[in-house]
Formats: structure tokens, sequence, C-alpha cells
């Protein structure tokens, strides 16, 4: 599953917790929450494996209500297409019984025009408080009530060819003393430090800024500005983005700032693999990305690991995870049949062998549900269950600009930051326009539900 259209399609459309290759087209509207005798689920998948999944997933599901209970019925869209699709049939008062959405930006929105069914009631029925991380339910929750539940979560690491880092004798940084140590090390020697580009997928940038600030300003006071408490022009911020530029002078992030423009996704991994970059920070999707570039699948014998992100200022502790919503699913508020949506909802997400299976199988991201060791598949990649098990019990948890920032401000965020790292905008002008822009939304309420930062 290649990374750019993944990723891309990932942040910029609205589809189930899928990630892939190839568009399936489109099938038939279905009779949507004005029918009868039926759940309906509208879904977009971008491979065949992940869709083959949900529908066993489905099967599964109508075997257990019985010849004389409501089945679900999966209709498959264009991916380009189920976004706009739903939300015209919603507005006109159809649609399907279950809504997804890209996360709690855009359920906001549908929460707004008063399309969503409360979920609060189904809370105790089936033990949501208990089954779900903390953080998850309270990023869920709009004014106190329990709209969506989310489907996936991620979140940044540091990705590296362990062959690397041993040869040149590097370990992957804790702080901000070793990272800079081994980038001036790496530089010397014609080694790429970090990789990075965003010729693929233009929001990429952001990734960047989300990393940085986290393990720099760290998640308090992201947690501040996030409500309100705190301005985005605080020093902490824009030195953060300040040091950030510095480093792309510094040639230190994919060769130099020309080359970040035109680097590509599959360029970064060959060259991690190839041992002619150090480290990777990127996203928890890697794990379904990365395996074609490394060991027999790529020709090498190469491997990789991943590290938790370094502590790049004082206050701030190593590990930092920030997270990252990827879909959630919600109940249309005109359902027929909200109490049996909910009990789908509740198969869909909540056991965690299920939902482990499928990252094993498709490498599509689980719930984010607690787990335990002896949930994951036996044969399950030991690096992917050592991430997602630290995930389900690290309270250092931190903030993805892409599903905890308004979507202006988060479109504001990677187009402008762009402007800084070719000098044509200043850090204290970039967070200064990002300030006055997110302080409107703010008021307008458009920023998503925030968790508070010891939420996990």
């Amino acid at each position: 599953m290649p990374a750019p259209l993944s990723r891309r399609r990932f942040l910029q459309l609205t589809g189930t917790a899928a990630l892939g290759t190839t568009a399936l087209s489109a099938c038939g509207l279905g009779s949507g929450a004005s029918g009868s005798g039926q759940i309906n689920y509208w879904a977009a998948f971008e491979t065949q494996d992940v869709q083959k999944f949900w529908q066993q997933l489905i099967d599964s599901y109508n075997k257990t209500v019985g010849a004389s209970g409501l089945k679900v019925r999966m209709t498959v869209k264009q991916i380009d297409t189920l976004d706009r699709l739903t939300q015209t049939a919603v507005a006109a008062g159809s649609g399907p019984d279950l809504i997804t959405t890209s996360g709690p930006a855009q359920t906001l929105n549908y929460i707004d025009n008063g399309n969503l069914a409360q979920l609060d009631t189904y809370l105790d029925k089936y033990g949501w408080k208990d089954v779900f991380l903390p953080w998850a339910l309270a990023a869920s929750q709009v004014d106190g009530k329990l709209y969506s539940l989310p489907t996936n979560f991620e979140t940044m690491a540091v990705f590296y060819n362990p062959r690397t880092l041993q040869q040149h004798g590097w370990k992957p940084p804790t702080n901000r003393a070793e990272f800079e140590e081994l980038c001036k090390d790496a530089k010397s020697k014609g080694i790429v430090p970090v990789g990075a580009g965003n010729a693929d997928w233009k929001g990429a940038t952001e990734w960047h800024v989300t990393w940085a600030w986290n393990t720099f300003a760290g998640p308090q006071a992201l947690y501040e500005a996030l409500t309100g408490k705190r301005r985005w022009t605080d020093p902490v911020f824009v030195d953060t983005i300040a040091t950030l530029k510095t480093w792309f002078d510094r040639g230190w992030f994919g060769g130099s700032t020309d080359r970040y423009f035109t680097n590509k996704f599959p360029t970064i991994y060959q060259s991690l693999a190839a041992g002619k970059t150090a480290l990777y920070f990127n996203g928890s999707w890697t794990f379904a990305e990365i395996g074609p570039y490394f060991g027999k699948a790529a020709g090498n014998d190469a491997t990789w690991d991943w590290a938790p992100l370094p502590s790049m200022a004082a206050g701030v502790p190593q590990g930092v995870q920030p997270l990252s919503i990827g879909t959630a699913f919600s109940i249309n508020k005109k359902s027929k049949h909200p109490a049996q949506a909910a009990a789908v909802i509740d198969y869909f997400l909540t056991d965690p062998g299920r939902q482990l299976r499928m990252l094993d199988e498709t490498g599509v991201a689980p719930s984010p549900i607690r787990m335990t060791e002896q949930d994951f598949p036996a044969g399950i990649d030991p690096r992917v269950k050592r991430s997602y098990l630290q995930l389900s019990t690290n309270k250092n948890i931190g903030y993805t600009t892409w599903t905890f920032w308004p979507p202006k401000s988060d479109t504001y965020i990677y187009e402008q930051m762009e402007k800084v790292l070719v000098g044509q905008v200043s850090p204290k002008d970039y967070c200064a326009g990002l300030d006055k822009l997110f302080q409107q939304e703010l008021k307008a309420g458009k920023r998503p539900p925030i968790p508070a930062p010891t939420g996990a």
C-alpha cells in the first residue's frame, strides 16, 4: 500500500478505515435511513483485501442476528464521491443509517447541522467507557454528548534502519542534543539526516509541524492553545517553527529545502533501506507502507525499526505520542433503527481480537480500545505490536494537527509552512496568521473536541 496515495486519501477523503491503492466502482445509492428492514452502511475502499475483510465482518455480524434480526447492507461507493453523496443524502433527510466521517472536525459539521443521533444511551449498555481509551471518548463528545466512535487511531514515531545507526555509532535520539549531534555527523558523511518530502502529498508538511510542536512545546502547551487559554503567538510555538526552519536550512531534512519539495515517499523509503538516510519522522501508517522497501520484497537484507519521539525541550518528556483519529462512526438522526445501528457499531469496533486481526491482515489501524498482549495474533509483526501496546497504555499523549485543529487552521498550517521554509513568511508572522484564523474558528465553534493531555 504505497504511501503517497494511501495517506493522501486518508486525510483528504472520507471513507472507511481503509488504506490502499485502487478505488472501486460505485454501486447503487441504497435505500438509506428512510428504508426499513436493514441497517444501511455506505463504504468506500482503496483495496480489494480491505473490502473483503469488511464484507466478512458484516457477514459475521448478520449471522449473529439470525433470520428475524436486522441485517447490515453495505453499499460500496467510489472513494472520491462518498463524502459528497453522504452529505447530500443526509441533508435531504435520507442517507445511510451508519455515517462515516473523517474524524472529529467533520463529525462536528454534521452535529452543527443536527444530523447525528446522540450515543450516550449506549455508553452503559455496551460498557464503552471500559472498552475505549478515555481520550478517544473525550475526543468524540461535543458539549458533553457523545456523537461518534473512532474507528482507528494512529500516532507518530521515528523510523530508522538499525544497521545504519550501528555502522555510524548512532542511537535513536532521545533529546535535542542527541538529535542535533546525529544530524551534524550524518550531514558530514553525506547521509541525509532526516528523510522528508512532500512531492506526493503537500499535507505532509504538517506532519513536521505536528511532531515538532508536540516535542518542543509539549502537549500541555498545545492543549492550552487549542482550548483558547494560550495564543499561537506564544514564543514556545514561534521558537519551534524557527528551529524547524533552521534545521531545513542546514539541509538536515530531505537533503535541502529545494529537494524537500521534490522528494517522493518511495524514494525516502529506498534511501532509508540503502543507508543513505538516517531517520524518518512519520506516522504509524508507515507500518503498512514500509515493508516493500526492506528485505526480500525489495531484494535487499535491510531491516527497519522505530523509536519514540525525542524530547526537544526541557520539561517535555520523551516519547510523547501525538494522537490521530482517522475515521469515525456515527448514527444518522433520521435512522429508523438507531438501537440496532448502535449494536452494529459495537460489534464492528469493540472486540480486540477482530480489530487486531484487521491490523495484521490489512494494515488498517485498529480502533482506540483497550488491548493486552494476549489479544494480538500470534504472527503479527512484533514492531507493530509494540507500538499499539504502548498506544493503548501511554498517558503521554499529544495532538495531531489534522485531527484536533479546525479545518481552515489545519489547511493554513501546511500551506503557509511551505512559505516559511522558503523564507517568504517569518515564523513570527506564520504563528500570528494561524492565531488570527484559529481564534475565528474557535469563536465560531469549529474546533473539534480536545481531550486533556493526561486523558489516555
